[in-house]
């Protein structure tokens, strides 16, 4: 379905709101928090400083300029630099939204980290900080923002915006630790839709493709990642914010959903279905039976997935992937 731009300018839809947005101090973390600005909340901007690999000094500096910018413009805006891989300072960023800002309505977990290293070539600490940020991050500014919430109970408008990666939803090679924090940032949303829902909560999350320090980094990417010199420039960061405010707004009809966004083109995936069903007739499966039911299944899921400015048919696994465990099994 192709919509048409609006070219109107973004209405008040979050008047008297506050969020609370981390990694905000750069990239599509900065867009969403000056987005959500726009539309009328209070913005608490985290952003623990440092590189997208989660190393380098912190520094408050990216979060203050982001909120000193909202507050330029007229907005509410506070700074903090705590890390959301601790779960202390995840209850300190709620806390400080709350009674600086006067409530928390709007959760937006954008931080995240990616180390680039295949299983081979990871390290214990490549695994425990992309875990620890990306997941153990978006689950504890979840947990105090849910334990708040719960403090005063049900209320209409709350929403919580999670950051997955088409590297979770359609996982790829080259750093499966990522892939794998990000999938599970997929499966904690549904999760906690189901269980937030009475409080007035919906849990949804984004699988996002812009230009980032991250994704600028991955040499395959350098061509289309390049800004355009003129027309739309469908991978800046600013193409992600408008699904931010909606989905953050009472308009939003949707929970325990993943969108996935690029530019002009979104996408809502439908989870993790099964293609193919077999029944043994009350029986216990035997390694040949299953080999004879399993006989007629591609072993390929040909399925969409995003890509940096295109859809891709799969499959998935790829054909070269094949290949090189064909040759493996040659050569046993």
């Amino acid at each position: 379905m192709t919509l048409g731009a609006d070219r109107q300018p973004m209405r008040k839809l979050l008047e008297g709101r506050v969020a609370l947005v981390t990694g905000a101090g750069r990239g599509i973390g900065r867009a969403h928090a000056l987005a959500l600005a726009a539309a009328g909340a209070a913005v608490l901007v985290n952003d623990l400083g440092g590189d997208f690999r989660g190393e380098g000094a912190s520094d408050a500096e990216p979060a203050e300029a982001v909120a000193a910018r909202i507050r330029a413009d007229g907005g509410r805006a506070l700074a903090d630099a705590g890390s959301v891989a601790d779960w202390e300072s995840a209850r300190i960023m709620v806390e400080r939204a709350v009674s600086c800002l006067g409530g928390l309505d709007i959760v937006v977990n954008n931080a995240g980290i990616c180390r680039f290293a295949t299983v081979e070539e990871m390290s214990r600490e490549d695994w425990a900080l992309q875990i620890g940020v990306n997941l153990t991050g978006t689950a504890a500014v979840c947990h105090w923002a849910a334990h708040y919430w719960r403090s005063l109970g049900p209320r209409a408008g709350r929403a919580i915006i999670n950051t997955s990666s088409p590297a979770g939803t359609n996982p790829v090679a080259g750093s499966p630790a990522y892939c794998a924090s990000k999938a599970a940032v997929a499966a904690f949303t549904v999760a906690a839709a189901a269980e937030l829902a009475d409080l007035g909560a919906r849990v949804n999350a984004i699988a996002p493709m812009a230009r980032t320090r991250m994704t600028l980094a991955v040499a395959a990417h350098e061509e289309a990642m390049r800004p355009v010199e003129s027309g739309f420039d469908r991978l800046a960061p600013e193409r992600i914010a408008p699904l931010i405010v909606y989905l953050a707004g009472e308009h939003c009809r949707f929970t325990g959903r993943v969108f996935g966004i690029e530019g002009d083109d979104l996408f809502v995936f439908e989870g993790w279905s099964a293609e193919h069903h077999f029944n043994n007739g009350r029986r216990p499966w035997s390694v040949e039976e299953l080999e004879r039911a399993l006989a007629s299944v591609d072993r390929q899921d040909r399925g969409y997935y995003i890509a940096p400015s295109k859809r891709i048919a799969g499959p998935s696994p790829t054909d070269e992937t094949l290949a090189l465990l064909e040759r493996a099994r040659r050569e046993r």
